[in-house]
């Protein structure tokens, strides 16, 4: 049955990636289903930014969507000029601001539209949790993430900023966890939980003692093709993405591949990033510059043709819940290799590529290194395992998790219906 469906996205963007793309492709594929009311407030780099939404919408007419956009009142962009200026924690204070303001307009919203089901979508992190859940509807929260907590043996060979960085990372996420009332409420009040992650799943079954489907905010777009003419190449072509910054850690891929004995590979690095200088420089030091294209920010269809052309994706992250470029991989039947954590370690597996366990460092490097030197020695495993790539990719395509969402909004409603049934039924106890 179709069903009102109000959506919380924040930051929703037909053209970018990250969370603005999950958001983007989660609401445009439940319109085919259902009818939606979205509440955004960025569509561009900064809260408030809405360039990309508005010239979208003059220019397209979407389908049983209407967008609501929230802008942020002015305490909330006065403080998010600290964010704009670096300080990012800021940002959550400006972030809790603009909820208040998303929670008014669904109020208004609710005046004069029947809406069956509110889902508080994204972004996906916990720490801001919004309002929604006291419209008195069916709420549903999810994906919800970065309750990761960071491996410190990740973090050791980090410059000193980084490791405090991460380190109070994890503190932190201990204490909202365990000691927030706004967070534990919330939690406690939505009528169903979605976790990005299987560890994040765990974590709000034993912070909260609530059960939460497992269901990444990542998807596969588009059809699913393989490139069968790269295998012709003696050229194994190996591809990185990612922003130069320490959490993407690429430095952990150049120090594998500096151990790696064969000669035949191509690796192919897309993006850029402040530590983008430093990097090269670092190849250039471990003798692989030769063996090295380095492409900066390529746009979506030139990465993703980059990405069909390659043999092995290689994903280094010291922290991610799930990162759309493992998809996109997928999706090309491009298998990743990745360290055995969080969402990568979740949703790959050895039909679709190789992962490395969490060890101290010089361990770690070696584990890859090892693997690459399997796979250069005998390339014919990575036609084999594109093609396991390929099948598996199915399990990831939006009309199985349209399903998924299907059965949680019903199952959402019907909770909300048995929970409001159980407060009439005992109402002289309320009063008392």
């Amino acid at each position: 049955m179709n069903k009102n469906i109000l959506i919380s996205a924040y930051a929703i963007s037909p053209s970018k990636g990250s969370e603005y793309g999950a958001a983007w492709n989660t609401v445009m594929n439940l319109s085919t289903r259902h009818k939606l009311w979205v509440l955004y407030g960025m569509s561009d780099d900064h809260m408030g930014d809405t360039q990309t939404m508005r010239r979208y919408l003059l220019e397209n007419k979407v389908d049983n969507v209407t967008f609501i956009e929230v802008q942020p009142g002015f305490f909330a962009r006065t403080i998010n000029l600290l964010n704009k200026a670096g300080l990012g924690w800021f940002f959550y204070f400006a972030y809790y601001l603009w909820q208040k303001e998303a929670y008014k307009a669904a109020q208004k919203l609710l005046e004069t539209v029947d809406i069956d089901v509110v889902h508080q979508l994204g972004p996906i992190g916990y720490r801001e949790p919004g309002f929604l859940y006291k419209l008195g509807k069916p709420t549903v929260w999810g994906p919800i993430g970065g309750m990761m907590v960071i491996d410190e043996r990740l973090m050791r060979n980090k410059p000193l900023t980084t490791r405090i960085k991460f380190t109070l990372k994890n503190i932190i996420n201990w204490v909202q966890l365990g000691y927030s009332p706004r967070i534990k409420k919330a939690f406690e009040q939505a009528d169903v939980l979605i976790s990005a992650t299987k560890t994040g799943q765990q974590t709000i079954s034993n912070r909260f003692g609530r059960d939460s489907y497992y269901l990444s905010e990542q998807g596969i777009i588009g059809e699913i093709s393989l490139n069968e003419t790269k295998f012709d190449s003696d050229i194994v072509k190996l591809v990185w993405c990612g922003t130069h910054i320490e959490r993407k850690n690429l430095q952990l891929c150049l120090d594998a591949l500096a151990y790696v004995k064969n000669e035949n590979w191509q690796l192919n690095v897309l993006g850029t990033g402040p530590l983008t200088g430093k990097l090269k420089q670092y190849a250039a030091k471990l003798d692989l510059q030769d063996k090295i294209i380095w492409h900066g920010h390529l746009n979506r269809t030139a990465a993703m043709s980059m990405m069909a052309a390659s043999h092995l994706h290689i994903i280094t992250s010291i922290a991610e819940d799930n990162p759309a470029v493992v998809f996109e991989a997928m999706s090309c039947g491009v298998p990743s290799l990745t360290i055995d954590h969080h969402g990568m370690g979740d949703v790959i597996c050895s039909k679709c590529g190789i992962k490395v366990q969490v060890d101290e460092y010089p361990v770690m490097v070696k584990s890859i290194a090892a693997n690459l030197n399997e796979l250069l020695a005998k390339p014919q495993l990575l036609k084999i395992l594109a093609q396991t790539t390929i099948a598996y990719a199915a399990a990831f395509k939006w009309d199985k998790r349209l399903d998924t969402l299907d059965d949680i909004y019903t199952k959402a409603i019907r909770l909300h219906e048995q929970s409001a049934a159980y407060l009439v039924a005992n109402e002289n106890l309320i009063v008392l």
